[in-house]
């Protein structure tokens, strides 16, 4: 990239703009502003938190998580962030036995463990083992250069599956799996991608885990208190919404950026949004071709965020943890989501890929009662009349893209991948997607923020 040799500019906004008032730009400006460097987020919406959005306690039964929630046992940067930001904890996992929904068949899985006497579990548990000796022969640190990259990225998670895996009821459970997860069916998604993914977040165990692994606790209160502490901290005058970013113009001296006739200049910008999202935005001179390429080539997963609240948490009264995997019709990924504090319990609903195109081809009132319908299927009809039901569609989020996390088609990868995480001069890269570790969780998203930080606070030393 050739930058144009201006003479540094007389007056700046600020040392760093950061686009994007998410989890990871927030943890972003926190560093920097915590070295005394002068930050500016500009940020689309007319809210703080990104990807991360809470409602706070005006909601029946107290303050909800519409977005991102789930802290793992392993995620050490958010934990810290956030303790240090005066947030507490609270443990996700709920007693009692998980529910399954396959081919018709509803199973009862105690100790979040299937029965290993039916047919098709020993071929589903050995198929896990299988996706982890590939994630881990595919690593997180560059996948792109895995012995096996290519020929992996030129293969869908869907062909793997017709290659290795005979059951249907396991075919099914894998693809719920996948489109949970990325919000995608496994036709769309790369092997390489997929290995990748799972390697990065520790392993498919700890992606299924419901009392553990990446889904062990959450913020009490909800997680965009982080965004919200940060934004105080900095100072919300340095906080700028329905600020959305149009152009970004580099020199060897600092960055301007636009949003429609405004600007600021700084000099460094970090753009702490998915690949997706980064692409609406023009940039003179142009980006690096692999940059372009990766940004036009990654995807938003398709999702719903379904939650709805009872009086009384009756599925535990039953025995049940309240954790659910319907592979039919529904196509849903259900976890109980009442914290200490709430005056009413929680199931919380994840429809995601090709559940989530087929729910979206019916009405609201329609997707509901399928919700409720599910919910009487599995723990009887005290689940008829719930006290507050709410959808999130984070597809016809303007600014995310989609949910929850950036997923990659075949031949995108292997080729352009390197440019995931690196600078272009003086603009950096963060959001959850440009973490080594943790991409698509919260803790993704405060390592990219504070790499990029990092990376800049080496350039002013």
């Amino acid at each position: 990239m050739t930058l144009t040799n201006n003479p540094e500019p007389a007056a700046l906004d600020a040392d760093v703009i950061v686009i994007g008032a998410g989890i990871s730009g927030s943890s972003a400006a926190k560093a920097l502003h915590d070295q005394g460097k002068k930050v500016i987020i500009v940020e689309a919406n007319d809210r703080i938190g990104g990807r991360t959005w809470t409602e706070p306690g005006d909601v029946p039964g107290g303050p909800i998580d519409y977005g991102g929630m789930f802290i793992g046992e392993t995620h050490t940067q958010l934990i810290e962030l956030g303790t240090s930001l005066g947030l507490e904890m609270t443990p996700s996992g709920k007693p009692g036995d998980d529910t399954y929904v396959v081919l018709g068949d509803l199973l009862r899985a105690p100790d979040e463990q299937l029965d290993t006497g039916l047919a098709f579990v020993p071929e589903f548990l050995a198929s896990l083992e299988a996706l982890d000796k590939l994630a881990d022969s595919v690593g997180w640190n560059q996948p792109w250069a895995a012995p096996d990259a290519a020929v992996l990225d030129s293969k869908t998670v869907g062909t793997w599956l017709t290659e290795t895996v005979e059951s249907p009821e396991a075919r099914q459970l894998h693809t719920l799996i996948v489109n949970a997860i990325l919000g995608a069916h496994p036709d769309e998604v790369s092997l390489l991608y997929w290995a990748y993914y799972v390697s990065e977040c520790e392993g498919i165990e700890s992606l299924l885990g419901t009392r553990d692994g990446a889904q062990w606790a959450w913020w009490i209160g909800g997680a965009a208190q982080v965004s919200w502490r940060i934004a105080d901290a900095i100072g919300r005058d340095n906080v700028l919404l329905d600020w959305p970013v149009s152009r970004i113009e580099q020199n060897s001296s600092g960055v301007t950026v636009f949003s429609s006739e405004r600007s600021l200049s700084a000099r460094h910008v970090i753009i702490a949004m998915s690949p997706l999202a980064a692409n609406q935005i023009g940039f003179e001179p142009p980006l690096p071709p692999a940059r372009t390429q990766l940004q036009a080539g990654a995807r938003m997963g398709r999702y719903y965020k379904l939650q709805v609240r009872y009086t009384t948490p009756f599925w535990v009264e039953q025995g049940y943890s309240g954790a659910i995997m319907d592979t039919d019709d529904y196509g849903t990924f259900i976890l109980d989501g009442t914290k200490p504090t709430d005056s009413l319990a929680t199931l919380i609903g994840f429809v995601g890929g090709s559940s989530y195109d087929r729910w979206a081809a019916h009405s609201a009132e329609e997707r509901q009662s399928a919700f409720i319908e599910l919910l009487v299927k599995a723990f009887g009809p005290e689940a008829k009349a719930p006290s507050y039901f709410h959808e999130t569609n984070w597809t016809t989020q303007e600014w995310a893209k989609g949910g929850p996390v950036t997923y990659m088609p075949p031949g995108v990868l292997a080729h352009f991948g390197a440019a995931l995480r690196d600078s272009v001069g003086r603009i950096h890269f963060a959001g959850t997607e440009a973490s080594f570790q943790w991409s698509g969780y919260m803790e993704g998203g405060v390592r990219a923020g504070q790499k990029a930080a990092a990376a800049i606070l080496e350039n002013f030393a």
